[in-house]
């Protein structure tokens, strides 16, 4: 009897050793889950998708065509035209300050990346965004004669932030024991 007595402690030390570390891991996941969304994928996500509604409302508004290829076309023709003086002013005052909100997400919070590898689209972003800082320092000095960057925009980072930021709110909602909803 003395043996079953020990036996049933050993086993439930064991059971309450074995789900209390289970409940642990699960609680780490789901804050560092919470961070992962507060801290790096929904402020990018923010930034991204607002510095592309104001890059398409730029040139909704003042492309001739009404298309980018049309109003990077006016911007190259004429870099002191109307379309280059708006390009200039969206650039300083709206669309760098978003890319640059974003950079710094990356560079303050890579830690919280959920990969093993760094997406190239981020590093793309943040060479884009230090490529701007030296046209824009011309364009200050008055030198207009560099309106873009050889180093593109990451247009797809977009569609990269939705789709990551969603998965992570579905594991996030499965986590919690909710139907995610996403």
């Amino acid at each position: 009897m003395a043996w079953g007595a020990w036996g049933l402690a050993v086993f439930g030390y064991l059971f309450t050793y074995y789900h209390t570390k289970l409940a642990d891991e699960r609680k780490n996941g789901i804050e560092r889950l919470n961070e992962q969304l507060k801290k790096f994928y929904g402020p990018l996500l923010a930034c991204v998708t607002a510095s592309k509604s104001a890059f398409d409302a730029m040139v909704r508004q003042h492309s001739p065509d009404g298309t980018v290829s049309g109003f990077q076309k006016a911007v190259a023709e004429d870099p002191h035209g109307k379309e280059g003086q708006v390009y200039r002013q969206w650039m300083l005052e709206v669309l760098q300050p978003l890319n640059e909100r974003a950079a710094n997400i990356i560079f303050e919070h890579i830690d919280l990346l959920d990969s093993s590898r760094i997406e190239p689209l981020l590093l793309q972003l943040v060479a884009h965004v230090a490529a701007y800082k030296v046209i824009l320092s011309r364009w200050k000095d008055g030198d207009i004669s560099s309106e873009v960057s050889v180093i593109s925009y990451p247009d797809r980072l977009v569609d990269y932030a939705r789709t990551e930021f969603g998965r992570l709110k579905r594991t996030q909602a499965h986590l919690l024991g909710r139907r995610a909803r996403l």
